[in-house]
């Protein structure tokens, strides 16, 4: 099939995450309190970012956008009056349709406020996602090869999700159920958790348990993928059995930075980070190597590149044919799993192995009564 010559069109929704994020953009802000920050992003519009530029597929299909800035910390997307936090993303929408863009993504907390972009969508004009479809595709893939990079077997082992009553927790679960020996649907409400229970089971059977308490489930779990919609860290370094795995999907991240001090026993990767296919310019710093991109952000491209101007993940449970149905297109055009990131640093396997290595040697010199 000839590709076709016109470029895909695609704008994401991006806000700081923390007072850094807004330093590193404008570093005039160092000195200024963070309720006077919030007191202006409460009256600022949205504005463009960035242009993004040089996505091109494997069938030769491109597409461009723009990164759109929703100012809100995420607290004030939690805080605020869900009404005004709604006007606010629907006008950085609104900012992407006037220019040009054909399908929107929302990033971290616009895709998760309220009803998970439903409402957004009906207020719009053109489609919108919240690119968990393929975040949970990563997530799902970045856990089972990291754990093989750990020598875990996977197949004997608890997993708990953390977040589990969430979009992206929901899913992971459902995807992992004939993987995993045994599941722990972790979240705050204990009513909504066994709802969620309840759902799984009638999708396939298992050993699957529900806990409101996060580090009763790590210090019996392997396997964690958490993505809770949390403002500050859940995950402490006493928390995590010796040897596990942790995917952190979560923005911010879930996991306190003091594990990496205290915890060289444990693997705590960032979960969905992505190679775009091209000479990618994202025309702003996220911290990442050139043409990477969270899983989210290419979802939105992907679509683009398939001008499949569609609604896509909505709401707060994603059809699992969906992933499949994205992680087909993304192999189609190019996307691939990005290595693994642990606390703004890239691991190489040596340094996983080494950190196996010093899990089994804990676990023997406790056998001994050594520590």
């Amino acid at each position: 099939m000839e590709p076709n010559k016109y470029p895909g069109k695609f704008a994401f929704i991006i806000h700081p995450l923390d007072k850094q994020d807004i330093i590193n953009f404008e570093p005039r802000v160092v000195t200024k309190r963070e309720e006077l920050i919030k007191k202006m992003f409460e009256w600022m519009p949205p504005f463009k970012t960035s242009n993004i530029t040089g996505i091109k597929s494997l069938t030769g299909d491109t597409a461009e956008g723009w990164f759109i800035s929703c100012p809100f910390l995420p607290e004030q997307f939690l805080e605020l009056p869900l009404e005004k936090v709604y006007k606010k993303i629907i006008e950085a929408c609104k900012l992407a349709e006037e220019l040009g863009a054909k399908i929107i993504g929302l990033g971290a907390y616009t895709s998760v406020v309220g009803d998970a972009g439903e409402t957004i969508a009906r207020n719009l004009n053109i489609p919108v996602t919240s690119g968990s479809s393929y975040t949970i595709a990563t997530a799902v893939e970045a856990t089972i090869k990291a754990a093989k990079l750990m020598n875990i077997d996977i197949s004997k082992e608890r997993c708990a999700i953390v977040g589990a009553t969430g979009a992206i927790g929901r899913a992971c679960a459902k995807m992992l159920i004939d993987k995993v020996g045994r599941i722990i649907l972790v979240g705050r409400n204990k009513r909504t958790l066994q709802k969620v229970k309840e759902e799984i089971e009638d999708f396939a059977g298992i050993d699957l348990n529900i806990t409101t308490d996060i580090k009763e489930a790590l210090q019996q779990s392997k396997l964690v993928i958490s993505a809770t919609s949390s403002v500050k860290s859940v995950i402490e370094p006493s928390y995590p059995l010796s040897g596990s795995v942790i995917c952190d999907v979560a923005l911010p991240h879930d996991v306190c930075r003091e594990v990496a001090l205290q915890r060289d026993d444990v693997l705590v990767i960032e979960g969905g980070l992505v190679r775009v296919p091209g000479d990618v310019d994202f025309g702003y710093d996220f911290g990442y190597p050139k043409g990477v991109a969270l899983a989210c952000m290419a979802e939105t491209m992907i679509l683009a590149l398939e001008k499949r101007y569609v609604s896509y993940s909505l709401g707060r449970k994603i059809p699992l044919n969906k992933v499949q149905e994205i992680t087909e297109l993304a192999t189609k055009h190019g996307f691939s799993l990005e290595g693994f990131r642990s606390f703004d640093r890239w691991l190489s396997q040596e340094e996983i192995m080494l950190i196996s290595k010093k899990a089994n040697s804990y676990k023997l010199s406790n056998r001994r009564g050594i520590i």
